[in-house]
């Protein structure tokens, strides 16, 4: 797996057709910009769309986190991406569309295609029955950064309202937190809210990725981005329960103490492991 980068609350995703919107989305607060090839590019301005990333890279390369979402493992366009992409000026690239494990390996060879080579990391988006299901081989695969939900194209295979409360979903969504984990990777980002204007219902669906166990989240638009970092970032009572759990820990350890109570609860390794994560995402 790659090395942990700092904590990804909001992932913003810019078409990279659009120049003027690629510079100034380094500039609304998003924790990472993802510089989009893919999805929101019409195929007939795909080579275009790659000369105007490339030109934005060169400006832009050293101030913001950027990473290029490029086209699936299996598709020739992938290569076609990463022979026309410098990658010095870039954190990672977001591979759509995962089926298996191999799709990772496919990736990272293709990197070797580019102006300027680099080994790195890489974000599988798990968005089929498939990617799911292998979702836990994918996030042991050396290179790996985080894996990311998308729920729509999933819907899309299932036949199911994205928005309706499917079991499947649901485990999916479980299914990629828990791989996640296991794997040791950065916590997982979630599906996008498509709704631009209902900013309550975003607040809602981002504090239930992060009641699940999501990380952060994938984003559409600019005016998503304080109300995900808000949700995704503790909270001053957590940051106050931790400090005290950590401080209380420390003299526990001082005295030869194990397990113990604090303010009636009890307190283990594990709760003390949350207090730590809930400091470090400060």
């Amino acid at each position: 797996m790659a090395e942990l980068a700092r904590g990804v609350r909001s992932a913003l995703f810019t078409p990279g057709t659009e120049a003027a919107r690629l510079r100034k989305a380094v500039t609304v607060g998003a924790d990472v910009c993802i510089f989009d090839l893919e999805d929101s590019v019409a195929a007939a301005r795909i080579v275009e769309a790659r000369q105007i990333v490339r030109d934005a890279l060169e400006e832009l390369a050293g101030t913001a986190r950027i990473w290029l979402r490029v086209h699936p493992a299996s598709s020739p366009q992938l290569v076609e991406d990463l022979k026309a992409i410098p990658l010095d000026g870039l954190e990672a690239v977001v591979l759509p569309k995962i089926s298996d494990w191999s799709d990772v390996e496919v990736c990272r060879e293709a990197m070797n295609h580019s102006p300027v080579p680099a080994e790195l990391p890489v974000v599988p988006l798990i968005e089929s029955a498939a990617g799911v299901l292998g979702c836990a081989e994918t996030a042991e695969v050396r290179g790996v950064l985080c894996l990311a939900f998308g729920r729509f194209d999933l819907s899309a295979e299932l036949g199911i309202d994205p928005d309706g409360g499917s079991t499947a979903l649901a485990a999916a969504r479980a299914g990629i937190v828990l791989a996640s984990a296991a794997a040791g990777l950065h916590p997982a980002l979630d599906s996008p809210w498509l709704k631009i204007h209902d900013l309550e219902g975003l607040r809602a669906a981002a504090q239930r990725g992060r009641d699940d166990g999501f990380g952060g989240m994938l984003l559409i638009h600019p005016s998503h981005v304080d109300t995900v970092n808000q949700v995704f970032s503790p909270t001053a009572d957590e940051v106050t329960w931790a400090r005290g759990i950590v401080a209380s820990a420390g003299e526990a350890e001082a005295v030869g103490r194990g397990a113990y109570a604090s303010d009636g609860q009890m307190v283990d390794e594990a709760v003390v492991r949350r207090a730590r994560r809930i400091l470090h995402q400060r």
